[in-house]
């Protein structure tokens, strides 16, 4: 990145965006302190709506407890005891038509049960063609939502108890049932008092009036107050027209905030253009109390008047970068021009001479990358040569433990000449013998002259056993006197594979294990399969090795347990063997003796076929 954007990028990062977040804050805090302005108007008003709730309920009730101990109803309660159809005497009726009519836009109905909560009797209030209200009773017919489920401690409620249901819905509409225990003398509840209260006259009681305005006004503005029913319904609405409704359906605009509010029962929630304000009071019927509000006037100039402000922030800062850009321009080219150079230099363009014309420190910074590039220059150089001597000395390496291997079976030969040469078949082994050690001998003098020139590898279907009869043949074989050498070879066992390279494993396992054993021991050469691969099982009697040295160190390079050994032979055989997707197994016990096991994948038939189709095409 150039360092004029970073420039740019720093003081975007260091000025502006610290100007913009104190904008924000700002913004955030004087918007926030309105909002909360209006969040405790709503607040003391949603209690307020709460507490009236609550006062009315507790008045309620004081009415029907003092409904229920009058002497008319004791006497009642006795008479109910004798007889669970007994209907109120004329004087009661009266009483009862009467206090219904005194509470009229309040209570519905008065409906007088059984200890089963039965209905026995029921006193309504019903409107005529004239419009006058009275009451009439009813003392035969009850529909079924006169039958009252009356609660479990009914029986054995304290003297002052009155029992509030939740809200229902019959026939006059939604209702909360106060149940009040009438008792005899002996003070055994046995019947009860039922006051239907209207839901929808006890909230607008609770709410206050509804806004409206004289003739020619506007309306007031004030907040809207809405109570919900558990199940959603609109209850209660400053607009009328809205109750009675899902509240997904009456309040569309914030419905989807409205349902979280009824979830999140102790949060609070606002939005633009409204703040609500969710306050759920804890009441017998279990109602949900919001407050709404229009905000959006109150704080629509002072979001004006910040927004103005921000882009006038924003445009000195702009005239301040353009200034600061112009004041660097001059600096950074000639930054410019050393960076230019220096990818150069790294692309390898090794002779490129970075050229500044000013005398800061960017002409020290140019003039050091020149004695770089001069100083890269001499030194690849002479790494070039001494990698050349490395992989000469490496290759050297390698065929050096190969001719000392070459060697060993011609030493082993020679030491069997004297005592066996008269022998028809010791003479046709030794030629054998000797011939493969001069085709292996030329191979390696043919590596060392060019060791450029990789080495070809032919990989076709061999007879892994014969390759291992070959080795033992001029390895183990000439030392037969000295070791005992014993096999286990299957007759055919064929695998895709280098026979040479193959070859050289063998061999080298094999020496390895002769060479284990200076004083003499048994060598044990089997070939087998195993889990469909073939294995070559070289096994002696020699010193061994420990764990920690078949961890650590086996298959390193340079790694031996010999006092003249390379180190190479082992690691150069796993090479070869992982080449042919194989693996080599090492078993080894101090004292004891080491077994290596080759493992090569098989030639099944099927594929062998084609490969031989191949190699005669070739």
């Amino acid at each position: 990145m150039a360092i004029r954007a970073k420039l740019v990028i720093i003081f975007f990062a260091f000025i502006i965006v610290p100007m913009f977040l104190l904008w924000a804050r700002w913004q955030d805090t004087a918007i926030g302190s309105i909002k909360s302005v209006l969040r405790q108007g709503l607040a003391e008003r949603s209690r307020e709506i709460s507490d009236q709730l609550t006062t009315l309920l507790q008045n309620h009730r004081a009415q029907v407890l003092d409904l229920a101990n009058q002497s008319a109803l004791k006497a009642y309660a006795r008479t109910a005891a004798q007889s669970n159809q007994v209907l109120p005497d004329k004087n009661l009726q009266i009483d009862l038509s009467a206090f219904l009519l005194a509470h009229q836009p309040i209570y519905s109905a008065l409906v007088g049960v059984n200890r089963q909560g039965n209905p026995l009797f029921k006193i309504e209030a019903r409107s005529e063609p004239s419009g006058v209200v009275r009451p009439f009773i009813v003392d035969k017919y009850f529909p079924s939502d006169d039958i009252v489920r009356l609660p479990d401690n009914f029986a054995e409620a304290a003297a002052d108890y009155v029992h509030i249901t939740e809200l229902q819905q019959d026939n006059n509409g939604l209702h909360l049932n106060l149940i009040v225990p009438l008792r005899d003398d002996a003070g055994t509840t046995t019947a009860g008092l039922v006051v239907k209260l209207r839901a929808e006259q006890l909230l607008s009681d609770a709410a206050g009036p509804r806004p409206s305005s004289q003739a020619g006004e506007p309306i007031p503005t004030r907040p809207e107050a809405i109570i919900l029913s558990p199940q959603g319904t609109v209850l209660y609405a400053t607009d009328q027209a809205k109750q009675w409704r899902p509240y997904n359906e009456a309040f569309r605009n914030f419905a989807t905030q409205l349902s979280e509010l009824r979830r999140e029962k102790d949060k609070d929630l606002d939005w633009q253009p409204w703040l609500i304000r969710h306050r759920l009071r804890e009441t017998s019927p279990q109602l949900s109390i919001f407050l709404v509000e229009n905000y959006s006037d109150a704080v629509s100039k002072l979001e004006f008047d910040s927004y103005v402000l921000l882009l006038l922030t924003m445009l000195l800062v702009v005239v301040a970068m353009l200034t600061l850009y112009y004041l660097i321009s001059g600096i950074t080219d000639s930054i410019r021009r050393v960076t230019i150079g220096a990818r150069a230099i790294a692309t390898g363009n090794l002779g490129y001479q970075i050229k500044v014309r000013a005398k800061d420190e960017t002409r020290v910074l140019a003039e050091a990358f020149n004695r770089m590039a001069s100083r890269l220059r001499e030194m690849i150089r002479k790494e070039g040569e001494q990698k050349q001597f490395e992989s000469f000395a490496r290759l050297s390496a390698v065929l050096t433990h190969d001719l000392k291997n070459q060697i060993l079976s011609l030493s082993l030969l020679v030491n069997n000449m004297e005592r066996k040469f008269h022998r028809e078949g010791f003479r046709e082994d030794a030629m054998r013998t000797l011939s493969d050690t001069v085709n292996n001998l030329q191979n390696l003098v043919a590596k060392l002259s060019d060791p450029r020139t990789p080495t070809k590898r032919i990989r076709d279907k061999s007879n892994v056993t014969h390759l291992v009869e070959r080795v033992l043949q001029r390895t183990a074989a000439q030392a037969a006197n000295k070791y005992s050498v014993s096999t286990q070879l299957m007759p055919d066992l064929f695998a895709v594979v280098d026979g040479k390279a193959i070859e050289r494993v063998i061999e080298n396992l094999v020496i390895n294990a002769l060479e284990a054993m200076p004083d003499g021991g048994s060598l044990r050469v089997a070939t087998l399969t195993e889990n469909n691969h073939a294995v070559i099982s070289v096994a002696d009697t020699g010193k061994g090795m420990t764990e920690d040295f078949i961890r650590e160190r086996l298959f390193h390079p340079f790694a031996t347990t010999k006092k003249k050994g390379i180190g190479l032979g082992l690691y150069s055989c796993r090479d070869i063997i992982e080449q042919h997707s194989g693996r080599i197994d090492v078993t080894s016990k101090v004292d004891a003796g080491t077994e290596f096991k080759i493992v090569l994948p098989l030639q099944i038939e099927e594929e062998a076929k084609p490969t031989e189709a191949q190699a005669a095409t070739a």
